[in-house]
């Protein structure tokens, strides 16, 4: 871990003390989503990579991590607001719900959404 962001949110995750956005909360209900345990072996067992960063959210500024979740070696994004708010805003299995829109196992956007 390269980037002190992912040093704090391993910390986070490590000590439960991370806060789960309501936005997170519905995604479970209405998609696969990587669950409390699955987050937290990607933050602290996998080595996890900041692939894009969003300093102007409206949430606050924010990143999107990219990780393994599992030891089958599932690839999972969070999207978590920047330390010292800790936090999930959401999570998802790019390879289920929207696999076209990334190449190199998920770590680089090749088109937007809107396209």
């Amino acid at each position: 871990m390269n980037d002190s962001r992912l040093t704090a949110l391993s910390a986070a995750a490590f000590a439960d003390a991370l806060a789960y956005s309501r936005h997170y909360n519905l995604r479970l209900l209405a998609r696969p989503t990587p669950i409390k345990t699955e987050i937290l072996f990607l933050l602290t067992e996998d080595n996890p990579e900041i692939i894009e960063d969003y300093p102007e959210d409206h949430r606050g500024p924010s990143c999107l991590i990219w990780g393994i979740t599992d030891n089958n070696g599932r690839v999972g994004h969070l999207v978590c607001s920047n330390p010292p708010n800790s936090g999930i805003i959401t999570a998802y299995f790019p390879a289920d719900t929207e696999p076209d829109l990334w190449e190199n196992n998920y770590r680089r956007r090749i088109r937007s959404q809107a396209q």
